[in-house]
């Protein structure tokens, strides 16, 4: 799963086609409500900055910081109305057009006199009106988007001009974690319909409670990057547990070497040489026609990816090479994207097994924690892969800073599976909470089986990561 950054073609949409999500940091969702929904006897007011990124037809506005003004700021303010002062407004404007990490600006108030079905008020539309055309006025490159809360939905809405007009459209907000999202208002999104779950899964409603497996099996989407020995477990253990939106994203073809790990994998595809994709989506689609399987036959660096991973709920990663992770969670820091890496080591000396283990490691944005401040990264790996001169990548492996570059690491079908099960089962967590979250988990079968929480590694990594302290 590594290679060449492939050239991008992209031709912008037009602004009034677009997907607009509102993307939250862990928790920061949560924290904002409650402090604005502490008070319910007045209207309360916060300003975040975000950042704008477009990619096909999807705006995702990742959530950077969020403001609040201080009473002073408050000009008028009551259970049905407020207005805050445009000194407070101007600072911020000006520490967007100042920053190179923000251009969005998004205004929250709250309703707390709503229960429920939150709608933006004439009021607020006249008043956004005015906004937008007064940031087009002062030609500020700013974009703007605006929130309302109620205490338990809420409705957002992203605004542009068009032919001098400003013109708004509806804005769905995403979190890290699905339990911790509320529902939208807006009937566009269709917020309060119940999903029915199949019958298939009647044993894990048993296990698992209804209203979480309404949560799996509704509209996440899940992409499984690289689906060799480990991914393709994965991919089956998603559609065994209910997930019926699956990204499938692998270049390889399959060989006669992989039949002793990858679920699904026969003979005859191994040796018609088939796409690891087509040959997992058959499989899934066997366990469950009613699901949606979309088979990337891509590299990882592709831009085709890129669309897929950015509009992810979660992505699984189980590619075998440092260049394709540190790129996936680039990606994943860049649309605010939640991953689990897995990854399996056996070392063999003089025929004897040395080590078996394993680990999974859980990365949400805002949790301060990631690949690189973990020290799970290797940049000289990183060059060897993927550095666009081809004198630097050879050097690295013939001055010895890169070893084992040609040789096929041991693999079997156990401690794939134990890996495998371990991070779906930390996957499953994030919509059930029954157990707290771990960071990283470790699987070691040398003197005994052994399943343990890394906590030296977490204490231990940079706190200073360029990566994730955002």
């Amino acid at each position: 799963m590594s290679g060449k950054k492939s050239k991008k073609i992209f031709t912008p949409p037009k602004e009034n086609s677009l997907r607009v999500q509102i993307k939250f940091q862990n928790q920061a969702l949560t924290n904002l409500r409650k402090k604005l929904l502490a008070d319910g006897s007045r209207e309360y007011y916060a300003c975040l900055l975000g950042q704008k990124n477009i990619i096909d037809d999807l705006c995702i506005i990742t959530v950077k910081d969020v403001y609040f003004p201080d009473s002073e700021y408050y000009e008028n303010q009551s259970v049905t109305s407020l207005r805050v002062s445009g000194d407070f407004l101007r600072e911020r404007l000006l520490e967007i057009e100042e920053r190179i990490d923000v251009d969005t600006m998004i205004d929250v108030h709250t309703h707390p006199f709503s229960n429920s079905n939150v709608w933006f008020s004439g009021t607020d539309d006249k008043d956004e009106i005015n906004f937008v055309n007064y940031l087009a006025e002062e030609g500020a490159e700013i974009s703007y988007a605006s929130i309302v809360f109620s205490q338990t939905d809420y409705q957002a809405r992203y605004w542009f001009l068009e032919n001098g007009r400003a013109v708004k459209i509806p804005a769905l907000i995403k979190t890290q974690k699905v339990t911790e999202s509320i529902p939208s208002s807006d009937l566009k999104f269709d917020a309060e319909k119940k999903i029915k779950v199949d019958e298939m899964f009647n044993r894990s409603v048993l296990a698992l409670g209804l209203d979480n497996m309404r949560k799996i099996t509704g509209n996440q989407k899940i992409s499984v990057v690289g689906v060799g020995g480990i991914g393709s477990i994965l991919a089956e253990n998603l559609i065994h547990m209910g997930f019926n939106f699956i990204n499938l994203i692998d270049f390889d073809k399959l060989e006669i070497s992989n039949l002793n790990r990858i679920v699904a994998a026969t003979y005859e595809d191994a040796v018609k040489e088939r796409v690891k994709v087509e040959a997992i989506k058959n499989n899934l689609l066997k366990i469950n026609p009613r699901a949606t399987i979309n088979a990337l036959n891509h590299n990882v660096f592709d831009f085709e990816v890129e669309k897929v991973l950015a509009d992810s709920d979660w992505i699984l990663v189980a590619t075998d090479n440092h260049a394709s992770r540190f790129h996936i969670q680039e990606l994943a820091f860049k649309y605010f994207v939640p991953f689990i890496t897995v990854g399996v080591n056996i070392t063999v000396e003089d025929g004897e097994i040395k080590d078996m283990s394993g680990e999974v490691i859980l990365v949400r944005i805002g949790d301060r924690v990631c690949l690189t401040c973990l020290k799970r990264l290797k940049p000289n790996e990183i060059a060897k892969e993927i550095h666009p001169d081809k004198n630097v990548r050879a050097g690295l492996v013939q001055k010895g800073y890169v070893r084992g570059a040609d040789v096929k690491e041991p693999a079997v079908k156990t401690l794939n599976s134990i890996i495998a099960n371990l991070a779906t089962d930390t996957l499953i967590n994030q919509y059930t909470e029954r157990q707290r979250d771990v960071v990283i988990q470790v699987y070691e079968n040398n003197f005994a089986p052994a399943i343990y929480e890394d906590v030296d590694s977490v204490k231990h990594r940079n706190l200073n990561c360029g990566t994730c302290d955002i």
